[in-house]
């Protein structure tokens, strides 16, 4: 009867060992699809990211081009309403704005301006200050 005990838990162990071995590889091959789709996942995220910045340049750059065009209207407009041309002072103030403002905004922007400055100091508007500290502000 001893010896029929002894085989009954060797028995047992053996089945405990099967069971251990079969659960073991079904974590393992669960995790190696995990982390495979884990790098699918990483690599979409950082797509949609690039679409994201690329949509942001573009939008910084139809509304740097609209401003432009704002400002050619406004001077055209100027110069049909007053036969005198304008001054050259305020033809290069205007060109530095639009060449150089997003620029000097960003650093303002990476040295800790606030919203409010942006808009009262670069001549930006609420919502292009906004966008600009939300692309390159603190993360």
């Amino acid at each position: 009867m001893n010896e029929s005990v002894i085989w009954a838990i060797a028995g047992l162990a053996l089945v405990l060992f099967a069971l251990m071995a079969v659960g073991l590889i079904s974590v393992w091959r669960q995790q190696k699809r995990l982390a495979q789709e884990y790098q699918l996942l990483h690599k979409q995220l950082q797509r949609s990211s690039d679409d994201v910045a690329g949509l942001c340049a573009a939008a910084i750059a139809v509304d740097k081009r609209l401003s432009e065009n704002e400002s050619h209207l406004y001077r055209m407009l100027d110069s049909l309403s007053s036969p005198q041309p304008m001054p050259d002072e305020f033809e290069v103030a205007e060109e530095e704005v639009s060449e150089g403002g997003y620029a000097a905004a960003i650093e303002k922007i990476r040295l800790g301006a606030s919203l409010d400055e942006l808009v009262k100091n670069c001549g930006l508007t609420r919502d292009e200050a906004v966008l600009l500290m939300r692309l390159h502000g603190a993360h």
